[in-house]
């Protein structure tokens, strides 16, 4: 981040975010108390670290910009084998992937540097059954082949003899680490070539269906996590330049709790997370029968971020209670971009998302399926959701054990939020523009949104092992292995303001309230297809000195009045003056329909207003003298038809476009309610029709005007219809400048026959949907 005035330049250091943050305020320490415009920037890797999002999502450039991480297939799991930690048995210890060998010891990580003319070569001192190696990759992987590559050079000639074997980290035994490994390739003749390649392949003859599933009997690919290369003959110059291990892909499931996500289960809730681990050796285990909700034969996961899915494989397993042999019968699995649901969730445990089904598997033959490989084409996927539907054979038992669910993607990420700290701008300051620079292919976004405030509250969150919120009572029942520490959140006192609209031009006015002294901003990168990606350069805040540097209240009173009556109002603003502040001689207040009979008083002395005008939905008042240390009242006349109706306000000085936002003394202090609106009762109120009209064309009664009053509530906007008297509908009657009227002609624009009419006034609100019916006489 920079702060620059004046031309000067200063780098400032700022608190880290922790994962699941702490957060604190980012303090910025003014040069000085001047009034010139001020530039507080984000444009630099440092800068972006201490930003809150999920990791391993986002990528940052060496010039400072940011953008999303891709999603590869086909990789080299060798190459970050040591970005992953498992848990080893003999010291309980994570530790992270990577090689190790007992012949010349220095040399092995030659082995996995990517390059082909470094390498191992034994030392010939050693016995032979010193003579191997061992790659660790950090975590199981669905591998295709392992690709050995000796050197070229004078001094160094290809093994000629040796074997390669693979575990998937399975252990022998559950309490030890120790390991039973397969060979999966041997030289048959002396090994002369500089590249041997052995493709791996899994054998699964279980019989099972379902959409997008690829039910083969031969799977090309393995589950890996450690490879051996076991040399079978000592000779002079025996060297090896490289070991890969080409895997399927990225696994998107690995770190889910750590990305901020989660997941929840049905039952055996502490182990959920464990068939997203890339361990072999954690499961998630379900049993019981009939009813899939009553059993938790259910799991819905959040992945922390939004990526673009193509393949998933499902790792299934037996409980060795039940003698090894696995009973699963059906899968139905569903994904979800995590749009809401418009309307309730069909069964009692599913999240509001609008999930869309995948696959539904029969897998009720024998013998039962181990690996289930779904390819399909690329979905935004936020959520999945994972149950037994059911559908087969509903009423036998099931049991069996999840090992891994991987998930997998070609491409950029789909969507990540990212949020800032809070910005301190050392003092209550006026923003006044947000600036930012990106590079938008076509199918891609950058959402940037702020909020302001200034005063914080503390709140602490809990949550168990599997990234699930749980409450204070349970997590001091958990056990330290079941629970993550206690997150102690810094969040937003009332008085901010929630977050802006987006800001769709990249110069643009700041659309939070200032001034405040803290800010916080919010960007979501995204895209409608995985072959592109934004580029976010910079955003910049920029913002002066306040009008009042201690800010400006508000009240209004009375706080409750009647529905649509009239009621003098009185609007009091508080400034808190400090030396040196350039005061105010213009009022703006915001309010819900055109006022009258206004009345000013500064320092409660009544004063004559330059001037008052209503500029759209705001009262504008000009004071007769700048005010630099008094409290100004605004009386005024005013009908109030909806519930909770904020009075909003700002202040300025009359030819200056600096504008100063005035923020209520506490909550809901610039807030009229309404009583009637919220305890519910008619919404369309006073309603006006004529009982007769005669659209002859004379200019006399010739439209029925039809005027009515909306209790307002959010979103609303009523449907005036006219029908016959037998129900049929012939108008609808569209609002124009003066609301609505109706000409006495039908939607074909033909004159309607003299007669009773139905004139019907419609709202579907969120709180329900009510309608008024009156009858208008048509005649000629």
């Amino acid at each position: 981040m920079q702060y620059t005035t004046e031309g000067h330049t200063m780098r400032r250091h700022h608190n880290k975010l922790l994962s699941r943050v702490t957060q604190t305020a980012v303090v910025l320490a003014l040069v000085s108390a001047s009034s010139v415009a001020d530039v507080f920037q984000f444009n630099s890797k440092r800068d972006w670290e201490t930003w809150t999002f999920p990791p391993g999502v986002l990528a940052t450039n060496n010039d400072g910009s940011i953008t999303l991480r891709r999603v590869d297939k086909a990789i080299n799991a060798v190459s970050n084998s040591t970005d992953f930690l498992h848990k080893v048995k003999r010291t309980r210890d994570l530790i992270p992937g990577g090689i190790r060998g007992f012949s010349n010891e220095s040399a092995v990580e030659n082995l996995v540097d990517g390059r082909d003319d470094t390498y191992w070569q034994p030392s010939q001192n050693d016995v032979l059954d010193d003579w191997w190696i061992e790659i660790d990759l950090g975590r199981m992987v669905y591998a295709t082949k392992i690709t050995l590559t000796f050197p070229d050079t004078t001094d160094a000639v290809p093994f000629r003899n040796f074997s390669v074997y693979i575990n998937d980290g399975e252990r022998s035994t559950a309490a030890k680490d120790i390991f039973q490994f397969t060979r999966v390739g041997r030289t048959t003749s002396p090994n002369e070539s500089r590249v041997v390649e052995y493709t791996l392949r899994t054998l699964d003859p279980g019989p099972a269906t379902g959409e997008h599933l690829q039910a083969l009997d031969t799977l090309s690919y393995a589950a890996v996590q450690y490879v051996r290369f076991v040399p079978e003959e000592i000779h002079d110059g025996a060297a090896l330049a490289k070991i890969e291990v080409e895997a399927i892909g990225d696994n998107v499931a690995l770190a889910t709790v750590e990305r901020g996500g989660s997941i929840r289960a049905g039952t055996s809730q502490g182990n959920s997370s464990l068939f997203s681990d890339g361990d072999h050796n954690t499961t998630w285990a379900l049993s019981g029968a009939i009813n899939w909700e009553e059993n938790g034969h259910w799991y819905e996961w959040d992945l922390g971020a939004s990526f673009w899915i193509n393949r998933m494989i499902v790792e299934v397993g037996a409980p060795i209670v039940y003698g090894g042999n696995a009973v699963i019968k059906d899968i139905e699995i569903s994904t979800s971009d995590g749009t809401q649901s418009g309307g309730l969730t069909s069964d009692r445990v599913r999240s509001s998302f609008d999930y869309e089904l995948l696959t539904l598997i029969d897998a009720s033959q024998t013998p039962v399926r181990s690996i289930y490989d779904l390819q399909f084409e690329p979905r935004k996927t936020r959520h999945i959701f994972y149950r037994r539907s059911s559908s087969f054979e509903p009423a036998r038992k099931v049991f069996y054990l999840v090992v891994e669910h991987a998930l997998y993607g070609d491409g950029y990420v789909a969507e990540v939020v990212m949020t800032s700290d809070f910005i301190d701008l050392g003092g209550t300051s006026s923003i006044r523009r947000l600036t930012w620079d990106a590079d938008l292919p076509p199918g891609t976004y950058v959402d940037i949104r702020s909020q302001t405030g200034d005063t914080f509250i503390t709140k602490q969150e809990f949550y168990n092992k599997n990234g699930v919120e749980i409450s204070e009572a349970q997590w001091n029942k958990l056990p330290k292995s079941q629970k993550q520490d206690i997150v102690e959140l810094q969040l937003p006192g009332f008085d901010w303001s929630g977050w802006s609209p987006v800001y769709l031009e990249p110069n643009g006015v700041f659309l939070s309230p200032s001034p405040r002294r803290y800010v916080q901003l919010q960007v979501k990168l995204g895209n409608d297809n995985p072959d592109v990606a934004p580029l976010l350069r910079d955003i910049s805040l920029h913002f002066d000195n306040a009008l009042i540097s201690g800010g400006v209240t508000s009240r209004i009173h009375p706080r409750q009045v009647g529905f649509d009556s009239l009621q003098t109002f009185t609007y009091v603003l508080n400034p808190v003056f400090r030396f040196g502040d350039q005061g105010f001689d213009r009022v703006n207040i915001q309010t819900p329909s055109p006022v009258h009979e206004v009345s000013v008083r500064i320092g409660g002395e009544p004063v004559v207003p330059i001037a008052v005008t209503m500029i759209g939905d705001s009262l504008q008042v000009d004071l007769p003298e700048l005010v630099q240390r008094d409290s100004v009242e605004v009386e005024f006349q005013a009908r109030i038809q909806s519930n909770a109706t904020l009075f909003d306000s700002w202040v300025s000085v009359a030819g200056q476009n600096l504008q100063q936002g005035v923020r209520p003394a506490e909550q809901h202090a610039s807030t009229v309610f309404v009583p009637s609106v919220a305890s519910g009762g008619q919404l369309i109120r006073l309603v006006d029709v004529p009982s007769v009209f005669t659209p002859n064309g004379d200019g006399t009664n010739d439209l029925a005007l039809i005027d009515f009053v909306l209790a307002k509530v959010e979103m609303t906007r009523p449907t005036v219809s006219i029908h016959d008297l037998s129900g049929r509908q012939v108008r609808v009657v569209a609002a124009g400048a003066d609301g609505f009227r109706w000409d006495g002609r039908d939607d074909d624009g033909q004159l309607l026959p003299p007669g009773a009419y139905l004139c019907r006034i419609m709202l579907d609100a969120d709180v329900g949907e009510q309608a008024v019916h009156r009858i208008i006489n048509l005649a000629y």
